[in-house]
């Protein structure tokens, strides 16, 4: 048998998944030695690549964390005399993101990346992988998407705070519409000061036959639109930088819109919901601002945000918040992430949150685990087939 510094080592950065049943094969254990370091401080880190330096370090799993605890993999990092560049192939996150990596750095050095994809099974993926199922996280992302639409039109959970705060139902409904001292049926959320300084009430809205804008048709943004139009029974408009013909055969029940302004912001008055599911690129940075929203329904807009935080000018929309000017504002990411700003964690009558979780269920947490390390074992193997995983 191979001494353990004679085979190829895969260094964990983040922790695994303890039930793989990859992890846990004879496969692994006879060809691979495996490695752990909590990925927590910088100079530890490098003092842990110091110590390990013999150790054939051929792969690194660095899981959701990925390098963000250092505060990214930089090219000081992987320059560094004790980083592995003699032996490391790869290495593979298991997020779809991977921003906290210098990419031009590890192009450099011929160090692959790896990430997390699911709309197409991998040829050979199930020699390691049982059962893998396509199409998880979009499935799951858009359970959250959901969720966040049907808080604004139908306010659940402010109203569950009320009566959490009161202990009595009749009382919290009272409380919603501002009329304590008399019945409230539970369609009532108040008034509100329109912008001609007139008073306006506020009501809880069905979901049925609104019109929803999704922007970014991705495997995401369409998963989103299955369970809008068939959960919620919404209709479904959405924008994609290309014109899909194929989709649009398809599903010709949904209108499709160009992300053009001069054509995009004439028709925004009409939307009741808009659900942003873009990827955070230089395009999209503050995307959503005065000038877009300026062309979209004052008081009765949803807005929910699943792609990254940035894509939202929040120093305007706080201002729309303060003044009743949106309806909902709801997010799963934000612009000073892991931070939150107040006036989100405050404002319970108007805003959803929750802490990036999009597709943090059990089934994605454990087939992103075995496909990261799927990755790191194929790439270390020489397995050279078409890889849609495959950043660099």
């Amino acid at each position: 048998m191979a001494s353990a510094n004679s085979l190829p080592s895969i260094l964990f950065i983040a922790a695994p998944n303890e039930a793989s049943k990859l992890l846990q094969s004879t496969y692994v254990k006879g060809k691979f030695n495996v490695l752990y370091h909590i990925l927590e401080d910088k100079d530890k880190f490098m003092q842990f690549l110091h110590d390990h330096k013999e150790d054939n370090i051929a792969g690194i799993y660095a899981g959701y964390p990925a390098f963000h605890t250092i505060h990214g993999l930089t090219r000081e990092i992987i320059e560094h005399p004790d980083f592995p560049l003699d032996t490391l192939k790869c290495i593979a996150v298991c997020s779809r993101g991977y921003n906290a990596l210098d990419l031009d750095a590890l192009e450099d050095h011929g160090i692959q990346l790896y990430n997390y994809q699911d709309d197409i099974e991998e040829e050979g993926i199930s020699e390691y992988i049982d059962d893998f199922q396509l199409g998880e996280v979009g499935n799951d992302v858009a359970d959250c998407a959901l969720w966040h639409v049907l808080e604004g039109f139908r306010k659940f959970s402010y109203q569950q705070k009320l009566l959490r705060d009161v202990g009595h139902s009749i009382q919290a409904r009272q409380i919603a519409a501002n009329k304590p001292h008399k019945f409230a049926f539970g369609h009532e959320l108040g008034m509100i000061q329109a912008h001609d300084g007139s008073s306006v009430p506020l009501y809880v809205e069905s979901p049925r036959g609104k019109k929803v804008l999704i922007l970014g048709f991705g495997s995401i943004g369409k998963r989103i639109a299955f369970k809008l139009q068939y959960g919620l029974g919404m209709e479904i408009h959405y924008c994609k930088r290309t014109k899909d013909e194929q989709l649009i055969r398809e599903h010709p029940e949904w209108v499709y819109h160009s992300m053009d302004e001069d054509l995009l912001f004439p028709v925004l008055k009409q939307f009741d919901a808009i659900v942003i599911a873009l990827p955070g690129t230089p395009e999209t940075k503050g995307l959503i601002n005065e000038k877009f929203l300026s062309h979209c329904k004052e008081h009765d807009l949803i807005l929910v945000n699943l792609g990254r935080g940035f894509i939202l000018d929040m120093v305007y929309i706080d201002e729309l918040l303060k003044q009743n000017k949106i309806r909902h504002l709801a997010v799963d990411v934000f612009p000073k992430e892991p931070i939150v700003d107040d006036l989100l964690r405050e404002s319970h009558h108007n805003t959803t949150i929750t802490p990036h979780l999009g597709s943090a269920t059990r089934q994605v947490f454990e087939q992103s685990c075995e496909l990261a390390l799927t990755n790191i074992i194929k790439c270390i193997n020489g397995e050279e087939a078409k890889n849609h995983c495959r950043v660099l």
